[in-house]
């Protein structure tokens, strides 16, 4: 797993990073993102968010569980590329909407 973030639904809004604060969101070896998983907030598809390794853009990524801090790796990684992330280039969770009243777990492997 590159990131792992748990966030609360106050902080989860639209246009926050969630990995701005994580340590491993930068990194000076070369990484590969090959999935990701977002659950949380309250409805299925009701919160959303963008992922970048530097300014490539992965991908946008709905949440597939409500209210939950566990993320299933069968049901819930998304799978993408690999992407290849450059020594040097940070990897962004961007929010695409503010998050419902359950809290939001993202998780980039």
């Amino acid at each position: 797993m590159l990131l792992n973030t748990f966030t609360l639904t106050a902080a989860a809004l639209a246009g926050v990073d969630l990995a701005a604060n994580e340590r491993n969101n930068v990194s000076s070896k070369p990484r590969a993102i090959r999935g990701v998983a977002c659950v949380g907030s309250v409805a299925v598809n009701d919160f959303w968010i963008d992922v970048f390794a530097g300014d490539y853009f992965v991908g946008r990524f709905y949440n597939t569980k409500i209210a939950t801090h566990q993320i299933a790796i069968q049901e819930d990684v998304v799978p993408v590329g690999p992407v290849y992330v450059s020594p040097g280039d940070k990897i962004s969770i961007i929010c695409g909407v503010n998050a419902g009243v359950g809290n939001v777990n993202v998780a980039v492997y």
